[in-house]
């Protein structure tokens, strides 16, 4: 219930606008019509709200009966007809509300309802008591009275003003005499129907009605400016509703809309030719033609809607266009490559054709046919419009490919977030739509990666952590072990071994343990200043009693002077620990191991090379996997985490790790930035 009473408010606000408009124009509209109608008198305004016989209507009335006496006795022949009544039927359906005299004294004609008639002293015809109001003609001019008191109807402010033209061109005839009175108390007549009492009560109804309806204008605008936006809501609707609509079939309607506009406007307001003397038929006319007018104006105020909410789409949906979208969904069931060649072709055929039509009806326009020289300007537009469009559509494309451009480079450089946007219609929606998948399929399998590694990370860590504690009481035993007095010789063969084995797992325990905080970024740094010859000779030093052991010869270029870095010293002593470590149980027996730093004021690089003493079968980013040994039927123990801890110490110090193979030849290459 309460989604339809939400649904309902909006179109409640519109036609609460819709119908106050109405009302107002039509008050308004009637209004200036009375104006304009009678000399642009605006006492006419007042004629629903003060006595009848005080308003222009009446007098106007009173003069139309006044001719009509006037014709009767001095052209009987001429008798007029108005809405299919004669003059003296429409005199004689007042009854008793008029009393009227009219005679010619040359042809003895008389139209009379009255005895003979007589003047008093003052010159005023006599008449019977309750008829005040008079006409009087006495063959020269015409005079009117009132409570026996002649009226000055020339005077600007006597009323008689759109009376008083005609009246200044009544023509002499000395041998008619004319009254016409009126009853001072109006009365409908039993027999008939009586003009001046039906219009007297249609005034007086017409003035409740003004005033209902112009309160009932207020308050339907009045509301619909306080759902002033629900009342934009219902009008977005009708923009939609017209935005579908073809600009052609727009302009057609407009086209009738002006001109019943037109229609309306000066047939309501301009016309002076409308009879107030029948105030019912006219006002219900002027309320007709107020009618049309404003049909045309809530066409444009639609049209207006349209333009204010679609903007460029009130032109951009027309015929050419709905063709052009018809040919891009007929193009899209082939390959872009294949669709890009029929639109060029489609393109040069439809303009040959239009060049053709149009020299067609050039020519007949040499014969003087104007509108064939216009149908051909119209042609010879639509074809450059198809042009422009062709070209707009080349440029758009260009400039998606451009982007589709910018978008790869973007890929290219680890931007995995930004999504490439292109509008439905364009020709390289679907290829970036393609786009965006394989980027939300990277993003995804490279999320999906991070996330297993910081799994393993974090379950090497704890597993790490949680060994710690117990290998230390082991250790802690077997040396107690180792100080035991009195063992049997076999027992303290074991327990070396235990010490052995005790100790590795230690070292490979600080192993996973090192490299898990490494890749992790949870390590601790203390960058400072270091001089890599002085921390190369000190590993190397540290070291001495390990590489006599091996049987390898140490080939070194290392400069006097020191090289300063800026990195950890603990950690880069690792590395070299570590590469120094790998090189002597994987060089072949009796080589020699090349170990050079080469310094300049930018970068130092030092590098250790060796010759195995295994195929190397593998890639240099395969060794760099953690676990992974490079003689896979070796026997000699290591963890397979020792380039992998050499190269993340390596790169968490500021440095760059290198490894490259070539054939036998195992060659690591550490550079830096010097200070």
């Amino acid at each position: 219930m309460d989604i339809k009473l939400k649904k309902s408010r909006p179109f409640a606000a519109w036609l609460c606008f819709f119908l106050g408009v109405n009302l107002a124009m039509l008050l308004i509209f009637t209004g200036l019509a009375a104006v304009i109608g009678n000399s642009e008198n605006f006492e006419n305004l007042k004629a629903p709200y003060v006595d009848y016989q005080d308003t222009v209507f009446f007098k106007e009335k009173t003069e139309n009966y006044f001719n009509s006496l006037f014709g009767l006795v001095t052209d009987p022949g001429q008798d007029e007809s108005l809405f299919g009544e004669t003059a003296d039927s429409r005199l004689a359906r007042e009854g008793n509300n008029l009393k009227y005299y009219a005679a010619d004294m040359n042809t003895g004609r008389k139209v009379q309802n009255i005895g003979e008639l007589s003047l008093s002293d003052s010159g005023m015809p006599n008449l019977p008591e309750g008829y005040p109001y008079v006409w009087y003609y006495d063959g020269q001019k015409v005079r009117v009275f009132e409570d026996g008191q002649p009226l000055d109807i020339w005077r600007l402010d006597s009323g008689y003003q759109s009376i008083v033209p005609r009246l200044r061109g009544f023509p002499e005839s000395p041998s008619t005499r004319i009254v016409l009175a009126v009853r001072e108390t109006l009365q409908p007549n039993p027999y008939s129907y009586s003009s001046y009492y039906t219009e007297k009560q249609f005034l007086r109804i017409m003035g409740w009605v003004y005033a209902v309806l112009g309160v009932l204008s207020l308050a339907f605008l009045a509301y619909a400016i306080i759902k002033r936006r629900d009342k934009r809501e219902f009008d977005k609707l009708l923009a939609s509703w017209s935005g579908r609509l073809w600009l052609e079939i727009k302009i057609l309607l407009s086209a009738p809309a002006l001109a019943i506009m037109l229609f309306g406007l000066g047939g309501s307001c301009i016309n002076r030719s409308l009879n107030w003397s029948y105030v019912p038929q006219t006002v219900l006319t002027i309320t007709a033609l107020s009618g049309v007018f404003l049909l045309g104006c809530w066409w444009f105020y639609l049209m207006l809607l349209d333009f204010k909410n679609n903007r460029s789409g009130f032109f951009s949906r027309n015929l050419i266009n709905y063709v052009i979208r018809r040919y891009q969904q007929y193009g899209s069931k082939y390959s872009w490559q294949k669709s890009m060649i029929k639109r060029v072709y489609l393109l040069v055929a439809a303009e040959a054709v239009m060049a053709l039509m149009s020299v067609f009806f050039l020519l007949i326009a040499v014969s003087g046919d104007g509108g064939a020289f216009l149908i051909a300007l119209l042609i010879a537009a639509a074809g450059i419009y198809l042009i422009y469009r062709y070209l707009q559509r080349y440029t758009r494309t260009i400039n998606d490919w451009g982007k589709l451009t910018d978008h790869i480079e973007q890929m290219k450089n680890g931007d995995m977030a930004a999504r490439l946007e292109l509008e439905p219609t364009d020709d390289m929606y679907r290829t970036a739509q393609n786009l965006n998948s394989i980027q939300e399929g990277m993003s995804t399998a490279v999320a999906e990666k991070m996330k297993s590694e910081r799994m393993k990370i974090e379950l090497i860590t704890n597993v790490s952590h949680d060994l710690k504690t117990p290998l230390t009481s082991i250790i802690s035993y077997v040396d107690l072990l180792t100080k035991e007095e009195g063992l049997p010789g076999h027992v303290n063969d074991y327990v070396k071994i235990l010490a052995q084995k005790s100790e590795r797992l230690k070292n490979l325990i600080q192993d996973l343990f090192d490299l898990s905080k490494a890749s992790s970024d949870n390590i601790s740094l203390d960058m400072e200043q270091i001089d890599l010859t002085r921390l190369l000779n000190q590993t190397l030093a540290d070291m001495e009693e390990q590489i006599d052991a091996s049987g390898l010869t140490f080939r070194t270029n290392i400069p006097d002077e020191p090289v300063n870095i800026l990195g950890d010293g603990q950690k880069l002593y690792r590395v070299w620990e570590n590469l120094i470590t790998n090189t002597l149980k994987y060089s072949l027996p009796g080589s020699r191991v090349f170990i050079d730093i080469a310094a300049n004021d930018k970068d130092v690089r030092a590098t250790i090379k060796n010759t195995a003493n295994y195929e190397m079968n593998f890639t240099a980013e395969e060794i760099l996997q953690r676990f992974v040994r490079g003689d896979e039927s070796r026997t000699t123990e290591g963890s397979g985490l020792g380039l992998a801890i050499a190269r993340s110490f390596t790169q968490i110090s500021g440095g760059q790790f290198q490894i490259m193979i070539d054939g036998d030849l195992f060659k690591v290459e550490l550079s830096f930035q010097t200070v």
